[in-house]
């Protein structure tokens, strides 16, 4: 295994994903030793990696499980990280195509060796960070790309305006073509399908990226009864629709 390493540049950047609060079994490789997971706010400088604006922070590693479209495990030496892929969001394993984008992803990161670009974790103590294969195939961007995840737009501001602009481009590619998740009528975001609600997508004043800080380890968790629409799975089972409560709700 390479020697992980932390580096550093000018300027100040952050990138940021969703999630859910529970973590699911995923596919898995060989992995040992307790998961670390940062819990605060890593402040760094911003640095280009791959012809890519990133954050300034970086680790090399192993990736040892694929927990769903947009969340791994990456061993680096003994100790392990729970990475979630920044700028995008990927359908729950609950959701039509979940199961699929899990295994896009697993395709192309499980069990290689992968660079993690990041300027902060989040309140789920994940590191949120851009990943790159030793080709510099930029993961996040493929993932939207191929129609296995949406533009995580609500957070478009914590990137640069050029980055942004390519996975605007990417969504409305992989959208006309009807390709991945765009193949179904009206598909329900995993925002949605988590909280119940589509949040306000805010308009950026700059092309540089806006850092984002996490200061707390709590969150405020909106409740509301959420319909999941009857879809199939990639078994072939149908499954009915049915109302379900929002993430963190009981």
């Amino acid at each position: 295994m390479k020697t992980p390493w932390i580096w550093a540049a000018a300027g100040l950047l952050n990138a940021c994903g969703g999630g859910q609060d529970g973590q699911p079994t995923g596919v898995s490789a060989a992995a040992s030793g307790n998961v670390s997971m940062p819990t605060t706010v890593s402040t760094s400088v911003a640095a280009s990696l791959c012809q890519t604006e990133v954050g300034g922070n970086l680790l090399q590693g192993v990736v040892t499980s694929v927990h769903d479209g947009d969340t791994l495990t990456l061993t680096v030496a003994n100790t392990t990280y729970k990475i979630r892929l920044d700028s995008m969001d990927a359908p729950e394993l609950e959701q039509p195509f979940g199961s699929l984008s899990q295994a896009a992803l697993s395709s192309v990161v499980l069990g290689k060796t992968v660079r993690v670009a990041y300027a902060k974790t989040d309140l789920y103590g994940r590191i949120v960070g851009t990943v790159f294969t030793d080709s510099c195939q930029y993961v996040n961007l493929g993932q939207v790309q191929s129609g296995m995840a949406w533009f995580y737009r609500a957070y478009q501001c914590e990137l640069s305006a050029n980055v942004r602009s390519q996975f605007v481009q990417a969504q409305n590619a992989a959208s006309s073509a009807h390709m991945g998740l765009w193949s179904q009528t009206n598909p329900t975001a995993p925002w949605v399908f988590r909280n119940g609600f589509d949040p306000a997508v805010p308009t950026c004043t700059s092309d540089a990226a806006t850092v984002a800080t996490v200061t707390s380890s709590t969150r405020a968790v909106v409740c509301a009864q959420v319909w999941v629409k009857p879809y199939v799975r990639t078994d072939g089972t149908q499954v009915s629709g049915y109302w379900r409560n929002s993430a963190g709700c009981t």
